[in-house]
C-alpha cells in the first residue's frame, strides 16, 4: 500500500509520535507498506493540499497521527479532495474521543496490526455549514475549554489540562445560559440552553455516554440539548452523564435527525467542532450518511 501519513508532533504526550518511525519500519520491512510520504503538521499546515497531492500521486491509504483536532482537519481535507481512501487513526491526542468510540489500539503491535488487516468500516460524515466532522460540534458551557488550553499543559498534564482549564471556568461559566431557536423537519422550538451537542457518536468531551444511543452509520445525528438549570439540578445532570441517564431529565431535549438548523442573536457564541473552532451561527448542520472508510481494530 501507498501511504500518506499525517502527524501532528505537538498532540498529546507525544509517546506514539515518538514511535512513529518504529511504526512505520516494521510495516515497510514486512511489504505492508510499499512507500511512505510524511508530514509533520503545524499551526499553518496546509491539509487539503496534502490530500490532494497524495490523491494525485495514487496512494492507498491515509494515516493520521494525532487527536481529535487533527482528525478533524483530515477527515475536512478528505471530503473536500474527494479521497475514498481509508483513514487510519492512531490515537495521539489529549483526549481522543472519536478513537476511542472504535476502541482505537495504543500499542505498537496492535497498530501494526490493525493496519495489515485494514478492516474498514463506511461511517457517517457530519456538516455544519462548509465543514464537516465526524464526532461532535458543541456550543455553551466549558465548550471553548478545548480551544483555551494551552498545547503546552495538554502535553504535559494530558486530559487533566482540561479538567484544570474547566475548574477555572466555573465561576465565570455555570450561570451562564443562550437563547437558541431550533429548526428540525420542519418545525422550531426556543430554549435558553446551557450547552447543546450535535453528536455522531455517543463519545463526547471525555464521556463516554454522552449521546448514549448514537449510532455512527445509521445516516442521523444525534442532538442533545441541555436547558437553563439550577446549579443542583445541573450537578445531578453532570452525574448522570456520567451514567448516560442525563437524557432522561425534563431539562434534557435528546433526539435523531438528519438535518438541524440553529440560530441566535448572540453574535459572539462560537461553535466547538471536535476541538476546533467550528464558527458562529446560523448553523446548519447535514450528514453525508457512510462517506468515510474507517480502518478499524
Amino acid at each position: 500500500m501507498k501511504s500518506l501519513i499525517i502527524n501532528n508532533p505537538s498532540s498529546g504526550r507525544t509517546f506514539l509520535q515518538k514511535n512513529l518511525e518504529s511504526i512505520v519500519g516494521r510495516l515497510v520491512l514486512d511489504g505492508t507498506l510499499s512507500s511512505v510520504k510524511k508530514f509533520d503538521t503545524s499551526v499553518n499546515f496546509d491539509y487539503e493540499k496534502a490530500v490532494g497531492d497524495g490523491m494525485k500521486s495514487g496512494i492507498d491509504v491515509i494515516i493520521a497521527l494525532g487527536g481529535d483536532g487533527t482528525i478533524n482537519h483530515v477527515v475536512n481535507a478528505m471530503m473536500k479532495a474527494g479521497a475514498n481512501v481509508p483513514l487510519v487513526i492512531i490515537p495521539a491526542g489529549t483526549v481522543n474521543d472519536f478513537a476511542g468510540f472504535f476502541n482505537m489500539p495504543s500499542e505498537i503491535d496492535e497498530i501494526c496490526r490493525m493496519i495489515r488487516g485494514m478492516k474498514t468500516r463506511a461511517v457517517d460524515v457530519c456538516t455544519l455549514n462548509d465543514k464537516y466532522f465526524v464526532n461532535v460540534a458543541a456550543c455553551g458551557l466549558f465548550t471553548d475549554i478545548a480551544l483555551t488550553t494551552k498545547i503546552e499543559a495538554k502535553t504535559i498534564l494530558g486530559r487533566f489540562a482540561y479538567y484544570a482549564e474547566g475548574l477555572k471556568e466555573i465561576p465565570k461559566q455555570i450561570f451562564q445560559s443562550f437563547p437558541l431557536k431550533f429548526i428540525v423537519n420542519g418545525e422550531s422550538f426556543e430554549s435558553e440552553i446551557s450547552l447543546f451537542a450535535v453528536s455522531n457518536t455517543t463519545f463526547a468531551g471525555g464521556f463516554k455516554k454522552f449521546a448514549p444511543d448514537a449510532t455512527i452509520d445509521d445516516g442521523l445525528f444525534d442532538v442533545v440539548v441541555i436547558e437553563k438549570t439550577d446549579i443542583l439540578d445541573f450537578a445531578n445532570l453532570f452525574l448522570g452523564i456520567l451514567r448516560g441517564e442525563h437524557v432522561m431529565s425534563s431539562a434534557v431535549k435528546y433526539f435523531k435527525t438528519n438535518s438541524l438548523r440553529v440560530e441566535t442573536l448572540k453574535t459572539d457564541l462560537r461553535i466547538d467542532v471536535d476541538g476546533e473552532d467550528g464558527g458562529g451561527f446560523p448553523a446548519e448542520f447535514g450528514i453525508r450518511p457512510k462517506s468515510l472508510k474507517i480502518c478499524v481494530p
